[in-house]
């Protein structure tokens, strides 16, 4: 059991390693011409930027002395982790093909897991100031005009100083709005909105990158987030935290809760969905 203290310090901590990440993703961002691009075992791309958030948000996080799992850490044996029922899931720069297009789209993803299940979020879009988080007992909110700055050191009254409750938006958009991945359409995500459009009527299709997606739906500013192609569990934990503490449902397109902490950790096709259509049976 989290006592109320420690969730608020675990919140502090996340919030101010995220913007602290983000400041120096956009050091890089702005000022170099060359991001050091590489290709992971996986074949998807890592960057200077990638590693140097890595090694910021571990350095950070160290004093809360919980173990932390990191996209940069990928390679923690099974044998070593499956026992931990506390630890950091962190993605460093989400969307680092969005990084590199320069398209403003990536995000600083840090979650803590508690029995492997999400327990609160930050999600940081650097670009646009605006941070995403969650609280497992006050539920999720939205900051805009937080700058990136590597001495962030905010509390827990200012973190929530000015912060907007989500979602934003009551209700269903009309046209019923869909999020689908910038860099990772497939030809079963078209037949999943078909069969949306089918049911529930007319739709419109917008394209963003990283975990940006689950944020929309957190604000109600889209309705559904589908996603077919593959993702890992540190992609989706801090944003499932978000768009549940903002009454929105994060299921597999067979129906199941997305379970973290696997030997594999790679998601299943999934789907994301407001409150006013968490009801909705997308599997029928």
């Amino acid at each position: 059991m989290i006592e109320r203290e420690q969730t608020d310090f675990f919140l502090v901590q996340a919030y101010n390693a995220a913007i602290r990440a983000g400041a120096k993703i956009m050091e890089i961002y702005t000022r170099y011409d060359d991001f050091f691009v590489g290709l992971k075992a996986d074949s998807t791309p890592i960057t200077i930027a990638d590693r140097e958030a890595h090694r910021l948000i571990q350095h950070y996080l160290s004093a809360t002395r919980i173990p932390l799992l990191s996209e940069e850490g990928r390679d923690l044996y099974f044998d070593e982790r499956r026992g931990w029922d506390l630890y950091w899931l962190i993605d460093p720069l989400d969307g680092t093909e969005e990084f590199i297009k320069r398209n403003g789209e990536f995000t600083v993803n840090i979650a803590l897991m508690v029995d492997n299940r999400p327990f609160l979020g930050v999600i940081y879009l650097p670009t646009t100031e605006t941070l995403y988080f969650s609280d497992p007992d006050r539920g999720a909110f939205c900051r805009t005009g937080v700058r990136p700055e590597m001495s962030a050191s905010f509390t827990i009254g200012q973190l929530f100083r000015d912060a907007q409750r989500l979602p934003l938006v009551a209700g269903r958009n009309t046209p019923l709005r869909v999020a689908v991945s910038r860099s990772h359409e497939t030809e079963h995500v078209k037949e999943e909105i078909l069969q949306l459009q089918q049911q529930l009527g007319e739709i419109r299709i917008v394209e963003y990158g990283s975990s940006l997606k689950m944020c929309l739906v957190a604000e109600g500013a889209v309705d559904c987030y589908l996603r077919t192609t593959p993702t890992s569990e540190w992609d989706t934990a801090a944003g499932e935290a978000i768009a549940r503490g903002a009454g929105a449902v994060v299921r597999s397109l067979a129906g199941d809760e997305l379970r973290y902490n696997e030997e594999s950790l790679e998601n299943p096709p999934f789907i994301c969905l407001t409150a006013a259509l968490k009801n909705y049976d997308w599997r029928r």
